[in-house]
């Protein structure tokens, strides 16, 4: 059985003292191999966190106090203790780092020269590409909050198939080709607007935040490089530069097309106006929310979504709407432009 470390960055991951986070964390951990250490960093005396820190006392985490002072503080006590547990207790092989900071991607490869395994918990909003890539498996925060899943309207969907690196998910594909090629432009868009380079291989990782269920392979194509050429030849993206320098660029003509998820997602924000009867934005339950979807034939699972969870995860990462969970309850608002 593997020996499991947690490190908590909370300066960067956040769920708030309402969610059972803590709980769908612990049993990620577990399903990885035995908690042997847990560590959370953050400025104690910040109310957010220090509502949290009672129920991480009793989990036996070990709080790590890091005083309000420069930039990123927390990431060089964490990085530096980080090192120390490799260096000091060797029977740790396995690390779960909660954070999405591109400043652990150095960090991430010590650990895996070092023949540690690494998974990563972020939120996919802000997380830097090039660190998912180093890590042998990554999943957004709000995957792991228990619940949602019985507050979905009924929709037909497939059962489940195992997947060894998140947790357990259908595994989907939309009607045709062209919307997975125009989520790669998409993802590649998003990138440059967030004047990240779109590498070749980084924004696959940014595509896989959009739709989890991304699989190349099950799109008949044995290789990354075979699906992003076939997106070239049929004018969805084009290519820049050669081998490792190659940057995926979207083109003109795709983003204007509308596919079938951006008309959901259309939908799903018209639907929260509904609800909301007005200008001011409110939280509404995934059951309601999913149930007016339903009634404007817009199924997820169609989309190439396992669950609705995913679907509105899909959105709150484009910037659409925002999420909230209190309990085992998930409600979702959307973001006024």
């Amino acid at each position: 059985m593997s020996n499991v470390a947690i490190l908590w960055d909370l300066e960067n991951v956040n769920p708030g003292s309402d969610s059972l986070f803590l709980e769908g964390l612990i049993e990620y951990a577990e399903a990885k191999g035995r908690i042997v250490a847990a560590r959370a960093y953050g400025n104690w005396a910040y109310p957010a966190f220090s509502k949290l820190a009672p129920f991480l006392t009793r989990r036996y985490f070990y709080l790590v106090h890091v005083p309000k002072g420069r930039k990123n503080s927390s990431d060089m006590v964490l990085v530096s203790d980080a090192m120390e547990v490799m260096r000091i207790h060797e029977h740790i092989d396995t690390f779960i780092l909660v954070t999405g900071d591109s400043d652990f991607r150095f960090l991430v490869l010590a650990l895996r020269r070092a023949g540690k395994m690494v998974h990563i918990v972020c939120n996919t909003q802000n997380a830097s590409e090039d660190l998912l890539a180093l890590a042998d498996s990554y999943v957004d925060y709000r995957g792991l909050v228990p619940g949602g899943d019985d507050e979905e309207s009924p929709q037909k969907t497939v059962p489940a198939a195992e997947d060894k690196t998140a947790q357990p998910r259908s595994v989907i594909t939309p009607t045709t080709k062209d919307d997975w090629f125009q989520l790669l432009a998409e993802a590649a868009d998003l990138m440059l607007k967030k004047k990240v380079s779109p590498g070749l291989g980084s924004v696959k990782i940014r595509m896989k935040m959009l739709n989890p269920n991304f699989n190349e392979k099950k799109l008949n194509f044995s290789h990354w490089s075979d699906f992003v050429t076939a997106a070239v030849k049929a004018g969805f993206v084009t290519i820049e530069g050669k081998g490792a320098e190659a940057l995926v660029y979207p083109a003109p003509d795709a983003l204007r097309r509308e596919g079938p998820q951006q008309k959901a997602f259309a939908v799903l924000l018209d639907v929260l106006k509904d609800l909301d009867k007005g200008d001011t934005t409110a939280y509404h339950s995934y059951r309601t929310v999913n149930s007016r979807l339903l009634e404007r034939k817009v199924q997820f699972s169609a989309l190439g979504f396992a669950q609705f969870k995913e679907f509105v995860q899909a959105a709150e990462s484009r910037g659409l709407v925002e999420s909230k969970v209190e309990g085992l309850k998930h409600a979702v608002k959307r973001i006024q432009a």
